[in-house]
């Protein structure tokens, strides 16, 4: 796979995952389909998603809207980025294990904690000791929603998060319900127009579902092709030398000894000795 034709082959692509992704499989899938380029996951903290591909220090980055937010409205610059919506991930609260949310089995209503005093983690840590740009891992990881949680746990008040995040979050002492009647946080991926190659393209490929037989790159199509001189094709039965498909166990094209009808025997009709059912 080779990146624009103005610049040298891409050896390395840059995803900013967030807190609660999980992008393993895709990385995986990609590490299968395009072991020459290594894909670099970092996890960054919600903060600065957009500032972070305008600085070059991601390629795609994870974006999670502020909820009931709509993707375009929020990158609203289609001159400078590329964007896809992926999936709509549920709020969830937080509540202390001794608050009454704890009975409800599994939701409540948006009405039911419309009263609630609710955390806000923005409050939890000075937003000028946060730098967007810094890989976080282990408990600095969105260590303001940590917090909050902690706050949580004492009984202060509920937390509202997105389910993944919560589910990262979750301590013995927290429960988590699902929330009806809210409208969810939309994920999905952008990149810059001008970093936009063929890589970012599969990429976002994998990460959309594109089965490794629906590739489109050139790289993926002369891996295949090289693939097929060598004979190891897919397909089941298919002839590495001309890769023209046979039949299945057929050798060359040609019939296997004692194959096909007998001699003196009708198609459709059972050998002698035999009645047919009724």
């Amino acid at each position: 796979m080779t990146d624009d034709a103005a610049g040298p082959p891409r050896e390395v692509l840059r995803l900013g995952a967030i807190p609660g992704a999980t992008p393993d499989k895709w990385a995986a899938r990609w590490h299968a389909r395009f072991p020459e380029v290594r894909l670099q996951v970092e996890y960054f903290d919600d903060a600065g998603q957009l500032e972070r591909l305008r600085a070059g220090t991601a390629d795609v980055d994870y974006l999670r809207l502020p909820e009931g937010e709509d993707l375009d409205a929020v990158v609203d610059d289609p001159e400078t980025f590329h964007r896809v919506l992926l999936y709509r991930e549920d709020p969830v609260v937080c509540a202390s294990r001794d608050h009454w949310i704890a009975a409800a089995e599994e939701s409540v209503t948006a009405e039911d904690i419309a009263e609630e005093p609710l955390l806000d983690p923005a409050d939890m840590v000075d937003p000028a000791s946060l730098d967007v740009h810094a890989p976080q891992s282990g408990a600095q990881l969105a260590r303001a929603e940590r917090l909050a949680m902690e706050v949580v746990a004492s009984g202060a008040g509920l937390l509202i998060l997105p389910n993944s995040v919560a589910r990262m979050l979750s301590r013995k002492d927290v429960v988590i319900r699902r929330i009806e009647d809210r409208p969810g946080y939309a994920v999905g991926l952008c990149w810059l127009r001008s970093a936009d190659d063929e890589v970012v393209q599969e990429f976002i490929g994998v990460a959309r579902g594109r089965r490794a037989g629906s590739v489109r790159s050139t790289g993926a199509s002369s891996r295949s092709a090289t693939s097929g001189r060598s004979g190891r094709s897919g397909a089941s039965g298919s002839s590495g030398r001309s890769g023209r498909a046979t039949p299945a166990g057929a050798r060359g094209g040609r019939p296997r000894p004692g194959a096909g009808p007998r001699p003196g025997s009708q198609r459709g009709r059972p050998p002698r000795g035999r009645r047919p059912k009724r």
